[in-house]
This record gives structure tokens, C-alpha cells and sequence, in this order.
């Protein structure tokens, strides 16, 4: 088997690795590429033969996507693959990607052949034999691969951690038994923390922090952050305040919700029956009622939606998580911040999402109280070297980190540093 890393080695985001095994070949994620600090975004698509094109003398038979984060699926976007490709993902990642294409000013579309797959069953795609498994991260789901061929067994890790509220994902991976590994293909994009907190330790944090302050708590999270919504759901009914969404995190935890109870999956993540949630009128709420698809959950909503007015009066009751570009709306309708206090972590460079930096950077500029914390949406040091003893690769192959020495000064030789573009051959 041949594995060739096309983006994301030595840096993180973006990530694209192909499998070659006898002439059959799949891709492992197609992201686009991060965004800098000022906005700027490299090259999206790749020129990998067979992408786009027939002319490749073994076409490219299958994309699988890890988890509905930009910089792990965005390439779809950004022009249609071959139409014989097939792309996998689960229901859910789908409904979550064609909501988030439709929410920019200029929508765009998921036109791929898309197929679905579903925690532990295996899958054939030529050679491959593929099992996917969930995993902890902040995405509404989160998945890594076993993938089989030619007697080679290779596990893609995508986007993982042991510390978020699917931690028990993580433990059920180490409890497989898929026999000998000859690959770990592993993120580490926050390899460079050896240890950290879990997320209720840093949710308890955040609770002591707010005791005997008034006012309102602006969280920086992303849209999709599953993981940090449903945390501060808990806050919000701990502390007697209300969790403040737009309709697109709305729209998005009622889709997560139906997709979950259609599989038999009861989830611990907040919806328009959770109490302590309310919903604003902004810009990216009327977009959804312009969805006409979405029009019976958007008539669930209207009871939970509420004006400018209702939100300046219990402004000091409020939890509102802040994504990329909110600072337009919230600087509209909010002008006195002295009371506020934001939330952010000092642990993560928010690259994932365009507008994220800028964002956070406002806020700062606001002048409120700040309550840095530890957090991480990744796998620190110390869980990336539990999957290692755990699973005994012949080979460890980092991607989408910035700490590739880490990985050589811990697992010496068995530390595989690819560029891109580079082949590796299994032997």
C-alpha cells in the first residue's frame, strides 16, 4: 500500500492523503486550505490526477470524509469532483455541509455522489475494506478509519481527543482489536500541549470565574462546535442564565437531533425543547426562513425566537456564543460591554473558520473582562502516545500539525515525516 500526503504535512489544515493499493485509490478528507489571520486562504483545489478528470490510468474510486470542519471537506465545495467518485460520509455530515454551504451571501453546493456510512461497519471500496469509527471531537461527528487492503492495515485518525463530552468514542477505539497496524496516520495538531484539562474541569472553570459577576458571557465558539454548545447548555441551567444561539446553530442542533433519533441515537446536545435556549433575530436567522426545505423546523423555532428588545433587557441573564463575523450584528444592537466578560482560549489559533481571528479580536477590543482558558477542540500530546501504545503501528505518520519533531524526539524511527506530495511505500 502507498500512502501519499497531497496537503496537510507539516502544517495544519487542509488536509488531503491518498491510498494506493494494487489500482485501487481513495483520498482520506479533501479540505480547504485555513485562513490566515488577515483573511488570506491558499489555493483550494489540488491537481491530483483523476480528481476531476478520466484521464488517470486508475481512477480515484472514493473520497471519505472525517467530520464536517471546512478545512476536512471545504475542497468539495470549491469545484465538483469527478462525477464516478464516490464520496462517504455519514447522514448527519451531509445535512450539516449543505446547511453551512447555504448560510454565505454567495451559497455554494455539495455536487458529489454521496454515500453513507455508519459506526463500526466495514465498507468495501475496491481493495479497501473500511471501518469507520466515531470519535471525541468538536464537529457534530467526528470519525477515523481502519482501512484494510493487501494484507496492510492503515488507521486515519481524522480530527480526535479524549477530553470532550464523546470520550467514551475515543476509549471504544482503543478497545477494538483489529490485530497488527502498520500505520497510524494521526493528527497532532496540538501535539506541542502535552497534557491539559477535560472539558467539565474547564466548564467548572469557567462557572467559578462567573461567580458574583453580573452581566452578559460572550463564548467564542464556532458554528459547529457541537460539543461547546451542549457545555454551555449545562452552564446556562447551572448559572440561571439563558444560552442565546442564531437560527443557523439552531437549525443545525434540531437537524442533529432528528438524524440521531432516526439511527436509535439519544444525544446529550441542547434543541428547541431545551429550556434555557433562546433564539435572536439576526441576519443568519432570517437566512434559514429563506430555506424553504426547512420550513416546518423553522416554524418549531418561532417560539424560542426572540427580538433586540427582550435580549437588551435580560442582557445580564445571557450566554451568547460568538462565531466569525458576529461583531456585526452584536455591535449593532449592543453598545455597553462594561459588564460583559468573554470567553475564549488562549490554546487555539481559531483558523478553522474565516473571520474567526478577526472576530475574537473585536471583542478584545472591547474593553470587557476576559476569562482566558485552556481548551482544546484536539488531542493532546499525551492521547496521541495512549493510541500509539495502544495500537502498536509499525510506522506513525504525522499530518495537520505544526510539532513534527515531537513526534520523531518520542517515537524515534517509527516516526514517519512526510512532505507533500511524498510516496511511502508499506513494505
Amino acid at each position: 500500500m502507498k500512502i501519499i500526503i497531497h496537503r496537510g504535512a507539516g502544517e495544519t489544515g487542509g488536509n488531503c492523503i491518498e491510498l494506493v493499493s494494487g489500482r485501487s485509490r481513495i483520498l482520506l478528507d479533501y479540505g480547504a486550505p485555513p485562513y490566515s489571520p488577515q483573511g488570506e486562504q491558499q489555493q483550494t483545489t489540488l491537481n491530483i490526477p483523476g480528481l476531476y478528470d478520466d484521464k488517470a490510468a486508475d481512477p480515484i474510486l472514493a473520497i471519505l470524509v472525517s467530520h464536517t470542519h471546512a478545512d476536512h471537506y471545504g475542497a468539495l465545495l470549491a469545484r465538483p469532483v469527478n462525477p464516478r467518485i464516490k464520496v462517504f460520509m455519514s447522514e448527519i455530515m451531509e445535512d450539516v455541509i449543505r446547511i453551512t454551504a447555504k448560510m454565505p451571501s454567495e451559497p455554494q453546493k455539495l455536487t458529489a455522489d454521496i454515500h453513507y456510512f455508519r459506526k463500526g461497519h466495514k465498507f468495501i471500496v475496491g481493495g479497501f475494506v473500511i471501518t469507520p469509527f466515531l470519535m471525541d471531537h468538536t464537529a457534530a461527528e467526528s470519525f477515523a478509519f481502519l482501512i484494510e487492503a493487501g494484507r496492510k492495515k492503515v488507521i486515519y485518525t481524522g480530527d480526535y481527543r479524549e477530553h470532550g463530552i464523546k470520550a467514551a468514542a475515543f476509549k471504544q477505539l482503543l478497545a477494538a482489536k483489529p490485530g497488527p497496524i502498520d500505520a497510524l496516520i494521526t493528527e497532532g495538531t496540538q501535539a506541542g500541549i502535552e497534557k491539559g484539562p477535560a472539558e467539565p474541569e474547564i466548564m467548572a472553570h469557567i462557572e467559578a470565574n462567573l461567580k458574583g459577576r453580573d452581566g452578559p458571557l460572550f463564548v467564542m465558539c464556532a458554528g459547529q462546535d457541537i460539543g461547546l454548545l451542549t457545555s454551555l447548555t449545562q452552564l446556562a441551567k447551572n448559572t440561571r442564565r439563558f444560552l442565546v444561539v442564531d437560527g443557523y446553530a439552531a437549525l443545525l442542533l434540531e437537524r442533529l437531533k432528528h438524524l440521531a433519533e432516526k439511527q436509535g441515537v439519544e444525544l446529550k446536545a441542547p434543541s428547541l425543547e431545551t429550556e434555557f435556549l433562546r433564539i435572536v433575530r439576526n441576519k443568519a436567522t432570517q437566512r434559514i426562513f429563506q430555506l424553504s426545505e426547512y420550513m416546518e423546523t423553522f416554524r418549531r423555532m418561532r417560539p424560542r425566537m426572540y427580538g433586540w428588545d427582550w435580549i437588551r433587557d435580560n442582557l445580564d441573564r445571557l450566554i451568547i456564543p460568538v462565531r466569525a463575523n458576529a461583531q456585526h450584528w452584536v455591535g449593532e444592537e449592543i453598545k455597553d460591554f462594561t459588564k460583559a466578560t468573554l470567553i475564549y482560549s488562549d490554546w487555539e489559533t481559531y483558523s478553522e473558520e474565516e473571520g474567526m481571528d478577526e472576530t475574537l479580536q473585536w471583542f478584545r477590543a472591547r474593553g470587557m473582562a476576559e476569562v482566558p482558558t485552556p481548551s482544546s477542540h484536539h488531542a493532546y500530546f499525551s492521547t496521541i502516545r495512549k493510541l500509539v501504545e495502544n495500537k502498536k503501528p509499525r510506522y506513525i505518520i504525522p499530518i495537520n500539525t505544526a510539532h513534527q519533531d515531537k513526534f520523531t524526539q518520542t517515537f524515534g524511527k517509527r516516526a514517519k515525516i512526510l512532505n507533500n506530495g511524498e510516496e511511502f511505500t508499506l513494505d
